[in-house]
């Protein structure tokens, strides 16, 4: 049973009363003004907040399931960790709200309007945010899995390493998004305007691009294995490194294209010809960083190669080796694996990636958003360049600096043992 009738919460807000943590469940709370409102941590499952004004109010981890949020103003209203599960949203004002951690899975948003919004690793699967205004929206390292975004205008929206797994993102606006290191991989993106998009190590395969647009867009070092490319614009694309097969391209329109590592040569397309072009620069590039022999006799892997290690799979007792500025994910579980990284390679363990009593060798930058731990035999990170561990990371382990000191970037909230040594060479 409810805590408080309509009109006692109506007056307490008034008289500027908190309500943390109060049982509201069952209580009509539409069409009122509960802006500024103290509501933390409130139960407000299934409550009826339709045309109700919420502006600024704060709402942090309240439980918000099933809630009737049509056309409610939460204006720069704090819903950090929210749970709004399968929430209705549709019309909703939420500008310059921050969502950041919140699970809105399921929840439709149809037609709200989230500019500006923090949504930064919220949960967003199977949402609709069909027609949804998400520019210069935060949506970094959030998880939209098989989302509903079709015609959604993001134009600016910061995507980085965000998850769009069989996402729908039809007729969406991503002109001057950053999806740096997004995975789109079997995303529904036609007629999709990513127009000046940043797309670096971005992954399409599997894609459905038909029509979409990649006017000037940045996608050197993208993947677009067996991605359909039918009628996809590319005039004043960089595509440097992008992995795709010649005859993917045989359907691109595009007036000219740039192949150049440091995006600064423009290439002219006659007719139909990028395919040719394509396979000039590709061979351009293979034979000016040709693989050669270690001392062992072990062919290194060449410049700029990139690999991705997929969810679900399982990686166990093996020896890895990636070679000078290789870029490498992993969201797999690795058990008692060997890494060794070239110089200025750069490896990420994604939020899925695991790995579990492993070893990491060489000056290469490490990004971890997942889990790493050593086996307890030795260093676990040895001579690394850079680690950077974001907010959800975990590192447990002991750090072996080469000569120049490696250099540590740690987000609030990650979770760190670390032993942090010299290498005996560079002990005084």
């Amino acid at each position: 049973m409810a805590d408080y009738t309509r009109e006692d919460i109506l007056d307490l807000i008034k008289q500027g009363e908190s309500l943390e943590r109060s049982d509201l469940r069952d209580v009509a709370l539409d069409h009122a003004d509960l802006g500024g409102a103290n509501l933390r941590r409130a139960d407000l499952e299934g409550v009826n907040f339709e045309e109700s004004v919420l502006q600024k109010a704060n709402l942090s981890s309240a439980n918000l399931r099933d809630a009737y949020l049509v056309r409610v103003n939460l204006e720069g209203a704090n819903l950090q960790k929210a749970d709004l599960e399968g929430a209705n949203l549709e019309g909703a004002n939420l500008q310059n709200a921050d969502l950041s951690r919140a699970n809105l899975e399921g929840a439709s948003l149809e037609g709200a309007n989230l500019k500006g919004a923090r949504l930064d690793s919220a949960q967003l699967e199977l949402a609709n945010f069909g027609g949804a205004n998400l520019e210069n929206a935060h949506l970094s390292g959030a998880d939209l899995s098989e989302t509903y975004l079709g015609g959604a205008k993001m134009m600016k929206a910061d995507l980085q390493r965000a998850r769009l797994e069989k996402a729908n993102l039809e007729e969406a606006d991503l002109s001057g998004a950053n999806l740096r290191e997004a995975n789109l991989r079997e995303a529904y993106l036609q007629g999709t305007n990513f127009t000046h998009a940043l797309l670096e190590g971005t992954i399409f395969d599997k894609a459905t691009l038909q029509a979409a647009v990649f006017a000037e867009a940045d996608m050197r070092r993208s993947f677009m294995r067996e991605a359909k490319l039918s009628g996809v614009v590319m005039t004043g694309a960089k595509l440097f490194g992008i992995e795709v097969l010649p005859e993917q391209l045989s359907g691109v329109k595009a007036e000219w294209v740039d192949f150049s590592a440091e995006a600064n040569q423009k290439t002219h397309i006659n007719g139909e010809g990028l395919v040719e072009q394509f396979k000039r620069a590709v061979n351009g590039a293979a034979a000016a960083v040709a693989p050669t022999n270690g001392a062992n006799g072990v062919a290194q892997a060449a410049h700029d190669t990139k690999r991705f290690f997929g969810k679900g799979d399982v990686l166990r007792n093996a020896s890895l080796e990636f070679g000078e500025k290789s870029v490498v994910e992993i969201e797999s579980r690795f058990e008692k694996c060997s890494i060794t990284l070239g110089k200025d390679a750069q490896l990420t363990i994604g939020p899925n990636g695991v790995l579990d009593s492993c070893h990491i060798n060489g000056s290469g930058e490490i990004v971890v958003l997942g889990e790493f731990t050593e086996n307890g035999s030795g260093p676990g990170l040895r001579g690394i360049k850079r680690l950077i561990v974001g907010k959800q990371g975990f590192v447990s382990g002991t750090v072996e600096q080469p000569g120049e000191m490696t250099q540590f970037g740690f987000e609030k909230g990650c979770v760190l043992r670390l032993k942090i040594t010299k290498a005996a060479s560079s002990k005084q």
